[in-house]
C-alpha cells in the first residue's frame, strides 16, 4: 500500500480515537480541524489477523473512492476535550452540616440475618457472585492519555453495587417453608418479623417478599397471624391509603384474608423497598452510633410523610421504630401504614388525637435510638435514668426534642418542628436534588446502551455464519463484506508496534455514527491490508440494514 494511503488511515484512526461519553449522540459536524495533540500521537492501522485470508471480491458495488485519495477528502470527527466524570458523593456527605457526617454506623440490611422465634428465617438473599457482578472496570493502564478508559463510559462503580445487590434482592427467592403461591402472589421469601405497638397487645407481623402474578413486579406482603378484620367492611378501609403516595413511605395496594398459610391470616401489600430493614434491626439492637445531621434527615423525613397522611384524613398510630424502614442510603419509609385501619386499633380516639399520637412517635423514635448511647441518659434521683441529648447535640436539636416528648407544650404541630428545624430544611432538599444530580448523570452514560446493543447485535448475525457458507447467495462479498471490514476497522486496531488498541471512545464512536448515518467517510482495510475502501457511515448503514432484513426475511432458506 502507498504511504499516502498508509497516513490517510492512520490519521482516521487518531481522530476515532478523540470520541469520548458525548458522542451518545450523534455528531454529523466533522469539518472541524484535528488537534495538534491527536495527529502527534502513535498511530494506529488495521493489520491482517490472519495471514491467511483472502478477501473476496466485492461485487456489485462501485466505492466512494479509493486509497490514494487525498486526506483532505476524508471528513475526521471533530477534537474536544472529554468531560470529567463527577466523582460519586456519599448521601451522608451531602447531609452532613457543619463538618458532621449525617450517617448512622450502622450494618446494611443485605448483611444481616437472624432466626425469629417461630423459625422464621430472617435474612437477606444469599452472598453475591462477587467475580461476575462486582467486578470492577478496568481503569488506565499505561494507554495514552486520549485514550479514555472503560469505566469512564459506565455507571460509577459505588451506584452499581448498590443497585446490582438491589436487583439481587428483589429477583433472589430464599429457602422457607412458605407456601407457593398466596392469593396472586409466588415466589415468596422471608424477610424480617417485627412487633407492631398500636394496641394494648404488639402484633407480630411477618415481612414476605413475593412476586405477583399480573404484573410480575416485586412486592412486600405483611402478614398478621391469627387476626382476622375487625369487621367484613374493614378491608375496604385499606381503599384510602391507595391513594396516598410520598417519598417516604411504603406505598400500601391491597389486603385480604387467606388461610395458604394455615391458619387465619391477614395480608396487607406494600411497596418494596430492597436492602431496606428497620431502625430496630439496624440501629437500636446493633446499638449504632448516629450522629445529629443524621437524627435531622430522620425527622425531616417522617415530618414529610406524616404530613402526606394527615393531610389526607388519616393517622398511622402504628408508628415506632420497629415500622419505620432504613435504606443503605439513608432513605426512610414508613412501612406499616393501613394496618390500624384494617384492625380498627385506634378504638375510641377521635382523628385528631390518632394524628397527634403520630407526632409523639416522633418523639419515641428519638428516644429510642438516642437510648443506644450512654452519653444520652441522665440520673433522676428516686427515678430511672432519663433519656435526654447529650453534651454534644446542639441546642436547637435538644428544644426539638424536649418538643416531641411534651415537655414544652401539651400539643405537637408540623409547622413548630419546621420552625425549629429551620436552615436544616434546606440541607435535606439540597442532598436530594445533589443525588438526583447523581443519577441522572449516570443515566445519562447509559442512556444508548440499548441502542448500540441492537446495533452489534446486527452485525455480528450478519457476519461469518457458519450455516450460510456454502451459499452463494450468503457469501461475504458486496454489502456483507463491507460490513466485515467495518466491524474489523471498529474492534481489531492494532498500533504499528502490532498491540491491540482497546478504545471504548473509538467503539462508541464509530457506533453512534453508523446508527445515525453520518455522511462523513471513513477508511476501511482488508486484513491483508492488499485493499482500503472510502465510504460513509450512510453507506455501511445501508448495508447493514439491507443485509439484516434479507437474513430475516421469511423466504430465505
Amino acid at each position: 500500500m502507498s504511504s499516502s494511503s498508509t497516513g490517510q488511515c492512520h490519521s482516521t484512526a487518531a481522530a476515532a480515537h478523540s470520541a469520548s461519553e458525548s458522542l451518545i449522540t450523534a455528531d454529523n459536524s466533522g469539518n472541524k480541524a484535528q488537534s495538534p495533540a491527536l495527529r502527534a500521537q502513535t498511530p494506529v492501522k488495521l493489520r491482517a489477523s490472519s495471514p491467511a485470508f483472502k478477501p473476496s471480491p466485492i461485487k456489485n458495488r462501485k466505492p466512494s473512492s479509493v486509497a490514494s485519495a487525498s486526506s483532505s477528502q476524508l471528513r475526521l470527527a471533530p477534537a474536544f476535550t472529554p468531560r470529567q466524570q463527577p466523582r460519586p458523593r456519599q448521601l451522608d456527605e451531602q447531609r452532613a452540616e457543619g463538618g458532621t457526617k449525617g450517617h448512622a454506623q450502622v450494618l446494611p440490611a443485605f448483611e444481616s440475618m437472624s432466626v425469629g422465634s417461630d423459625g422464621c428465617v430472617e435474612r437477606p438473599p444469599g452472598p453475591i457472585n462477587e467475580e461476575f457482578f462486582m467486578k470492577t472496570l478496568p481503569a488506565h493502564t499505561g494507554q495514552p492519555p486520549y485514550m479514555l478508559p472503560a469505566n469512564h463510559f459506565a455507571v460509577d462503580e459505588q451506584l452499581r453495587r448498590v443497585l446490582v445487590r438491589e436487583t439481587h434482592a428483589m429477583s433472589s427467592v430464599g429457602e422457607s417453608d412458605l407456601p407457593a403461591q398466596v392469593h396472586s402472589y409466588h415466589s415468596l421469601s422471608p424477610q424480617e418479623t417485627v412487633d407492631v405497638f398500636g394496641a394494648s397487645f404488639p402484633i407480630r407481623q411477618h415481612q414476605i417478599k413475593a412476586q405477583s402474578i399480573a404484573d410480575g413486579r416485586c412486592y412486600s406482603l405483611h402478614r398478621i397471624t391469627g387476626t382476622q378484620p375487625a369487621s367484613k367492611s374493614a378491608l375496604g378501609a385499606i381503599d384510602k391509603w391507595k391513594a396516598v403516595q410520598s417519598p417516604s413511605i411504603a406505598q400500601v395496594y391491597e389486603a385480604f384474608t387467606t388461610r395458604a398459610f394455615g391458619d387465619n391470616s391477614l395480608v396487607i401489600v406494600h411497596e418494596l423497598k430492597p436492602l431496606a430493614a428497620s431502625l430496630k434491626s439496624q440501629i437500636v439492637d446493633a446499638r449504632a452510633q448516629v450522629s445529629e445531621a443524621f437524627l435531622w434527615s430522620l425527622v425531616l423525613q417522617l415530618i414529610s410523610a406524616l404530613r402526606t397522611v394527615h393531610s389526607a384524613g388519616l393517622a398511622v398510630q402504628t408508628l415506632s421504630v420497629s415500622t419505620i424502614l432504613l435504606s443503605p442510603t439513608n432513605r426512610v419509609y414508613l412501612n406499616s401504614c393501613g394496618l390500624a385501619d384494617v384492625l380498627a386499633l385506634r378504638g375510641s380516639l377521635n382523628m385528631d388525637a390518632a394524628q397527634q399520637g403520630d407526632l409523639q412517635a416522633v418523639g419515641h423514635v428519638l428516644s429510642a435510638i438516642l437510648g443506644t448511647s450512654a452519653e444520652n441518659y441522665i440520673a433522676v434521683q428516686g427515678q430511672a435514668p432519663v433519656v435526654v441529648p447529650g453534651a454534644g447535640f446542639s441546642p436547637d436539636f435538644k428544644e426539638l426534642f424536649g418538643y416531641l416528648n411534651h415537655r414544652l407544650t401539651p400539643v405537637v404541630a408540623i409547622d413548630d418542628i419546621l420552625r425549629l428545624a429551620g436552615s436544616r430544611v434546606f440541607v435535606e432538599l439540597d442532598a436530594a436534588r445533589r443525588e438526583s444530580d447523581l443519577l441522572c448523570d449516570n443515566l445519562r452514560l447509559e442512556l444508548s446502551n440499548g441502542r448500540l446493543v441492537r446495533l452489534l447485535c446486527k452485525m455480528n448475525f450478519i457476519t461469518e455464519r457458519a450455516d450460510s457458507v456454502m451459499d452463494p447467495e450468503w457469501a461475504e462479498t458486496g454489502d456483507r463484506y463491507l460490513i466485515k471490514l467495518f466491524r474489523d476497522y471498529v474492534f481489531h486496531l492494532v498500533n504499528e508496534a502490532g498491540k491491540p488498541v482497546a478504545s471504548m471512545a473509538h467503539v462508541v464512536g464509530n457506533l453512534n455514527k453508523l446508527d445515525a448515518g453520518s455522511p462523513e467517510k471513513v477508511m476501511l482495510m482488508s486484513r491483508d491490508e492488499k485493499s482500503c475502501l472510502v465510504v460513509s457511515y450512510e453507506e455501511v448503514k445501508r448495508c447493514v440494514e439491507e443485509a439484516y432484513q434479507e437474513l430475516v426475511a421469511p423466504t430465505r432458506r
